[in-house]
């Protein structure tokens, strides 16, 4: 998983955000900007995976934890979204990125991104029109959206 917190990547407020505190389930390894779902059969979060059942939470905004099941807790710090991430490595971007300004970006696990929709992935922001720091047919801009309690593809 790349981390959207490398080389600068995050932007606006996310780090002033007031974080949700969720438990982490046994053996999930939340690293820094995970994208995180909440598993409903544990009822405790992990690194989204592509489970369509899974409800989104958010982006793990910490250090990387590793949940347990004995002893105290482990605990993810979440932040939900409404933050720009700079040059983020985007599936399906074309060579003239102004051609894909405004289309929705989609995550099909908790670090990969493209702009196909499908059954099987969640719609987590937009590329914005703001060509400061993107490759073309690499990288993009792109807006997350909050995507608290996101359920099923598409």
């Amino acid at each position: 998983m790349m981390a959207l917190s490398a080389n600068g990547n995050w932007v606006t407020n996310a780090e002033n955000e007031v974080p949700l505190s969720l438990i982490v389930k046994s053996a999930a390894v939340l690293y820094n900007t995970a994208l995180c779902s909440h598993d409903t059969t544990a009822g405790e979060i992990k690194p989204y995976d592509g489970t369509l059942t899974d409800r989104l939470v958010g982006w793990h905004l910490g250090d990387s934890v590793t949940g347990n099941a004995s002893g105290v807790r482990v605990r993810g710090r979440i932040v939900r979204g409404g933050f720009v991430v700079r040059a983020l490595p985007v599936t399906g971007l074309v060579s003239t990125v102004t051609t894909d300004y405004g289309k929705p970006v989609y995550a099909s696990d908790d670090g990969t991104y493209t702009l196909t929709g499908t059954t099987t992935t969640m719609r987590v922001g937009r590329v914005l029109p703001d060509s400061t720091g993107v490759t073309a047919g690499t990288n993009a801009n792109v807006l997350m959206r909050d995507v608290f309690g996101i359920v099923g593809g598409g």
